[in-house]
């Protein structure tokens, strides 16, 4: 059984498609394009929109939660690489594509499935999604492009194109028959973009995405997605102009990778990096970098109270900050644990499940 690819890249400022490849005949015919022909598990690839219903409902990238197994209902997903711990920050759990913290954002109420329905769907997502705590996990089937396209979504501000591929036609005198324009609406918050946008580059920078630094150095946002049973493997990403998705796998859905082989970012991720790399250098494209709104700014946090799973913002008193992005109007509360220089002992918040 031959292993297919489906890639597709589009200018997220209008929807434009710009490179498409559907599969090895790259002349179709009667054949399966790859791109627009075939749903598949996103898997991880699926998660920025979990955390994207979380930015959106007032929860900063550093906000916390228990990096342990839960039993929801009996939903019990583990990490990928059973790492467990104590508390982590939204922020380091999507770069590291920590499962049980985007499960815990489901099942907390601070990202209900039926919402993150809601957001995919305004984002790009046409395919029918099923509002269950496992969406998180990208447990419902999209296309490459829709899910190419609802990342765009992120890299243009919160603003929706739908995919164009055709600008307009003509007779053989060149008199216009048809103009095509795509449709566009504000899908997203512009805030809750740029600071999901923000969290996505520490993806690529230190993530799981961190193999596009071997060929690409260009300012970048993205996210790997290995589907259980490594049966596809996902990489979508973008920079300030373009946005790109790679699938890998096999028509016939029993046909699977063997082991990491089918991870994203070994099948998925150097598609792209590659592709971005060339396409800079030969389009001679312009360095851009991705900038922040009006309304979002960069604040320190206490760290001891983000160990505790309370994160606060941290006052002259505290001795170890970190510096994250918050939006203005969900400003988190000042620490209390070193007010007036005087360490307060917290409360002891052993056994709490932590949800």
């Amino acid at each position: 059984m031959t292993i297919q690819t489906g890639f597709v890249v589009i200018d997220p400022t209008n929807g434009e498609i710009r490179a498409m490849v559907g599969g090895q005949n790259q002349n179709f015919g009667r054949g399966l394009n790859h791109v627009t022909g075939i749903k598949r598990q996103p898997g991880s690839a699926f998660k920025p929109f979990a955390f994207a219903v979380a930015i959106d409902n007032g929860y900063s990238p550093a906000f916390t939660l228990l990096n342990q197994k839960f039993n929801f209902n009996g939903w019990s997903p583990d990490n990928a690489n059973a790492d467990y711990s104590g508390y982590m920050t939204l922020r380091q759990g999507l770069a590291n594509s920590i499962n049980v913290i985007a499960g815990r954002l489901t099942i907390g109420g601070i990202a209900p499935p039926n919402q993150v329905v809601k957001f995919a769907r305004r984002m790009g997502i046409k395919s029918e999604l099923a509002p269950y705590p496992s969406i998180a996990l990208g447990t419902s089937e999209v296309t490459p492009l829709e899910l190419t396209s609802a990342y765009g979504t992120i890299a243009n501000n919160g603003v929706h194109f739908t995919p164009i591929s055709i600008l307009r036609i003509e007779d053989k005198n060149g008199i216009v028959i048809a103009d095509f324009l795509p449709e566009y609406k504000e899908a997203l918050n512009s805030q809750t973009a740029a600071i999901l946008t923000d969290m996505m580059q520490d993806v690529v920078n230190y993530g799981t995405g961190a193999g596009i630094r071997r060929y690409f150095h260009r300012p970048a946002a993205g996210k790997t997605g290995t589907t259980q049973d490594f049966a596809d493997a996902w990489f979508v990403g973008f920079t300030p102009q373009l946005v790109g998705g790679v699938w890998v796998g096999f028509d016939d859905h029993r046909i699977k990778f063997t082991n990491w082989y089918g991870q994203g970012a070994k099948a998925a991720l150097p598609i792209w990096a590659k592709f971005m790399e060339k396409a800079y250098k030969e389009l001679d494209l312009p360095l851009k970098y991705f900038n922040l709104p009006s309304g979002v700014e960069a604040v320190n946090f206490c760290v001891e109270t983000l160990e505790l799973g309370d994160s606060r913002i941290a006052g002259t008193n505290c001795p170890d900050v970190i510096t994250d992005l918050v939006m203005n109007k969900y400003m988190p509360q000042e620490c209390e644990l070193h007010k007036h220089g005087v360490q307060i002992k917290p409360e002891d918040k052993k056994g709490d499940i932590g949800w």
